[in-house]
């Protein structure tokens, strides 16, 4: 582990916490500034005047990538911890990154007793254990309880996809992404029921913003990709297709990874498609 201190790491951070009102957003730049001031001094490598919003009451993370140390990651994300437990909604995602593998990450988000935060986890745990309807009702007491729950609405956007309600995904969606446009999840699932529209134009667009919206670490970036790139076959661009299928088939996925089993899947949109631009 002393190798690893020594040289630096990447570090990548990207997220957004909702805080809600003035008062707790006041409360929770206070608690920041205070344990920097005190404790963390200069190991927290986020500023508090680069991410908290006074206008939306959120602490907003844009992608961030930087090379430091071990001790700043574990103050960093020991800090961002701290003040999760004050939000209503949202999350935090951190990664530690070398030559493409993941050594740690994070999702960082509140686990209160909140009404909204603990009806979202609830109903994200149903959502795992397949209990649809009982996880639609219960995202929608998280909604009722803090509208600006983006992460609430995708996965209501998912039962509801899940259930074949399209109308109602495409709306959950959509919502999702008008409250944060960096969530990448939304957009694949709003390409994903374009796709059963046959609406293959539009839906390029929703994988294409998941794809920018992730990191290459994640499998939403290659799932969407393959989604893109199928599209874009159905939509006859044959010739756009190949270079985003010649990027899903130099990828090596382990088993484990969920675009594994799209392989096959890639391999005759791939051939198909040089024949077709071919033609």
């Amino acid at each position: 582990m002393s190798n690893m201190q020594a040289a630096p790491l990447k570090l990548i951070f990207k997220g957004r916490l909702e805080f809600g009102s003035e008062r707790t957003f006041n409360m929770v730049l206070n608690h920041w500034n205070t344990r920097v001031e005190n404790y963390f001094k200069a190991d927290v490598l986020l500023k508090a005047d680069e991410v908290f919003n006074a206008e939306s009451y959120t602490l907003d993370v844009p992608q961030q990538v930087v090379m430091s140390t071990e001790k700043h990651w574990r103050s960093t994300t020991a800090l961002l911890r701290e003040i999760a437990q004050y939000a209503l909604a949202g999350n935090v995602g951190a990664w530690w990154v070398n030559s493409g593998q993941v050594l740690a990450q994070y999702t960082i988000e509140p686990q209160s007793d909140k009404t909204a935060v603990a009806e979202f986890i609830r109903g994200r745990e149903l959502v795992q254990q397949g209990g649809m309807e009982m996880a639609s009702e219960a995202l929608s007491n998280a909604i009722s309880k803090f509208e600006r729950n983006a992460l609430a609405y995708e996965r209501r956007g998912y039962v509801n996809y899940k259930l074949k309600n399209f109308k109602d995904a495409l709306y959950d969606f959509t919502k999702s992404i008008n409250v944060n446009p960096n969530n990448p999840e939304p957009y694949y699932g709003r390409g994903k029921v374009k796709m059963i529209m046959n609406d293959w134009e539009s839906a390029v667009g929703d994988f294409d913003a998941a794809i920018k919206g992730s990191l290459a670490v994640q499998p939403m970036h290659w799932l969407a990709r393959l989604r893109k790139a199928e599209c874009l076959f159905h939509a006859k661009r044959f010739a756009e297709a190949i270079p985003e299928l010649k990027l899903f088939l130099q990828k090596q996925f382990p088993e484990t990874h969920p675009a594994f089993r799209f392989k096959a899947k890639a391999e005759y949109l791939m051939a198909e498609s040089v024949n077709s631009a071919k033609s």
